[in-house]
Parts: structure tokens; C-alpha cells; sequence
């Protein structure tokens, strides 16, 4: 994507609904020719009225807190298919970065005017102290393992890392050199946290100097939309272009590359599989092997829409996808892949 496209105004007025909006049933005409009839998905979350850049699943692997351009947040049921209670609305513009904490009680949301909120996920309320420091949009958000920290990435190149407690700046800013940090991504072991770069590159840093320890990993052939560590913390797979890459995060030596229809712009990693998720441009997923490098999806499911994100829930039987197109799917892992289950 463009970087005229990637920019948008604020949004200045958020939506308002019903207390409970059934999900849209997802029509059998509307799915492309090629598509198998499993891979229809289990529902479809409409009521945002601009596009779906972040979603996360919640612990309880039931509800899922979806984030818009049209400044909204919304909690979803996978299980009914509803909207639970009112759109959580608030002040700062589009949402374009979400967070879920590792206690899964909280959701951090990066906003348009640079700022930092955080939400509880089970009242749906804001809590007061909003975080600024970005002089741009928070493109990327990421909670350190232990939960203590956040690190924000920002279209202004720079990553801020905030001490939970009191909201202050422990490193930063860092200036990355990256134009702007699309993307960040604590290391599971916590010490590290890599970043991609609308200048197509992958930068790793060490979370309590702020040095830069691997990288710039370069010419990687367009901006870099998403990034991933294996949970050892040895590997990191990284979307640019129309490939998947997977580099060692020791050394910054690529190891693999998963080729994908067109440009990706979201990667995911079963907890539960070896199993990797990547959606993109023209509205097309799929999944693979992390083991054997084999897809496992003989066709590619499909939207007509350019997909954004994509995640799949902690107890795996989950994989939602949104986009362009204003709305979530969610999708039954077993019905596209049967052997995993």
C-alpha cells in the first residue's frame, strides 16, 4: 500500500448502535468459485463504518475487541454472533494499533492523534490517564511479556516503551530510521523487540538499552506490515512484499520464505499448530506448515476485500480475518484444515 493510502484523516465522530447486532450470515453466492464449501465462514461481524485495521481474541477465547478507522471499539461474541453492549467510542481519531495484555484484562489502543488508551475488556470503559509523547498517528503496540511495559511505534519513527505503573517513558524515544515503525513485536523471552519499517526494513533492539542489536535487515522489497516471534524466541517472521520471511533472530540470517498470492499485510502463528496464517492483497489467505513449508489449504480462501489482519484465538479453534471491507470473519480452523484437529 501507498503511503497516501496508508494516511487518512481523523475521524472525528464515533457510531453509535444497538445494545445487540447479530453477525451477517456470510451468503453461499457470495463466495469465490474456487472456494471449498468448508471453508465458509462461522460468522461475519458487521457494524463498523470504516475499515478494520487491529482485532485481538480475548483470554476467554469467546469474545474478540475489534478497532476501526472510524474511531470506534467494539466487543464481539463469537459463540452468538452479537455485539456486546454499545461501541466503545473516544477521542483521538482512527484506531490503527491494538493490544491485548498478558492478563487479558486490558486492551491498548494507538490512536491517530499519537496517543495511548487503554481500555478494560470487561467493562468496556476507558481508563483515564491517556498516554501522548508521538508527534504522528501509533501505527504498532505491543505489551512486554511480563506486562510491566508497552512499547509504541509511531508513523513519526520512533518507538516509546512505558512503564505500566506510571505511564512514564522508561526508553525512548528511540529513533529508529525506519520512517515509520508499521510494525513492533515484544520477543517472548522479553529482552528484545523487533520493528518494521516503512523503508523495508526489520530492526531488532534491546528492550533495556535501546541499542539496536540486529539489523537494519534490508531490501526486503516493500514496507514491512507484520511481524512474529517463535515462542522460543530463536526466529522471526516478518511480511513484506508477496513473501513470508523467516530470519534468525540471533543472527538476522534468513532461514525461509513462504510465497504468498500478492502483497501480505498479516501474519499469524497457531498457538496450538505449527501453523502459519497470512491475508493480503486481493482478499486472499493462507495457511502453512512451519515444519514441512507445505500450504494446507489446497484453495486459498477468499475475499473480495484486501484483508488487514488477521489472528487466530489462544485456544486455536479460532481464525478471524478483517479488511477493508468494514467487518471481521471468523472462521472454524477444523473446517479448513481437518487433520489438525
Amino acid at each position: 500500500m501507498s503511503p497516501e493510502f496508508l494516511a487518512t484523516p481523523i475521524i472525528e465522530e464515533a457510531m453509535t448502535s444497538d445494545s445487540e447486532v447479530p453477525a451477517t450470515p456470510a451468503p453461499e453466492e457470495a463466495q469465490d468459485p474456487t472456494q471449498i464449501e468448508k471453508s465458509a465462514p462461522k460468522q461475519e461481524f458487521v457494524g463498523h463504518e470504516d475499515y478494520v485495521w487491529a482485532f485481538v481474541f480475548l483470554h476467554d477465547n469467546i469474545h474478540i475487541v475489534s478497532g476501526s478507522w472510524d474511531g470506534t471499539m467494539r466487543k464481539w461474541n463469537c459463540d452468538t454472533g452479537l455485539l456486546v453492549g454499545q461501541p466503545w467510542t473516544g477521542k483521538g481519531g482512527c484506531i490503527h494499533a491494538l493490544a491485548l495484555s498478558p492478563d487479558g484484562k486490558t486492551v491498548a489502543c494507538g490512536r491517530m492523534d499519537g496517543s495511548v488508551q487503554r481500555w478494560n475488556t470487561d467493562s468496556g470503559k476507558m481508563i483515564e490517564d491517556v498516554w501522548t509523547g508521538h508527534s504522528r498517528e501509533v501505527r504498532s503496540l505491543s505489551w512486554s511479556p511480563n506486562g510491566d511495559h508497552i512499547a509504541s511505534g509511531s508513523r513519526d519513527g520512533t518507538i516509546l516503551i512505558r512503564k505500566l505503573d506510571s505511564g512514564q517513558t522508561e526508553m525512548g524515544p528511540i529513533k529508529t530510521g525506519q520512517r515509520w515503525v508499521n510494525v513492533l513485536v515484544y520477543s517472548p523471552s522479553g529482552d528484545k523487540i523487533a520493528s518494521g519499517g516503512l523503508n523495508e526494513t526489520i530492526c531488532i533492539w534491546d528492550t533495556k538499552t535501546g541499542e539496536l542489536v540486529i539489523g537494519p535487515i534490508e531490501e526486503l522489497g516493500a514496507s514491512v506490515t507484520s511481524l512474529l516471534w517463535s515462542s522460543e524466541s530463536k526466529k522471526v517472521y516478518a511480511a513484506s512484499d508477496k513473501f513470508v520471511r523467516v530470519f534468525n533472530s540471533n543472527s538476522g540470517i534468513e532461514l525461509h520464505r513462504f510465497e504468498h498470492n500478492d502483497l501480505v499485510n498479516s501474519i499469524a502463528l497457531s498457538p496450538k499448530h505449527n501453523v502459519l496464517a497470512c491475508v493480503g492483497q486481493p482478499g486472499v489467505a493462507q495457511l502453512w506448515d512451519t515444519e514441512s513449508y507445505e500450504p494446507l489449504l489446497r484453495q486459498p480462501f477468499i475475499d473480495r476485500q484486501t484483508l488487514r489482519c488477521i489472528s487466530f484465538s489462544r485456544d486455536g479453534r479460532y481464525l478471524a480475518s478483517s479488511g477493508l471491507d468494514k467487518k471481521l470473519a471468523l472462521w472454524v480452523v477444523k473446517d479448513m484444515v481437518p487433520e489438525l484437529t
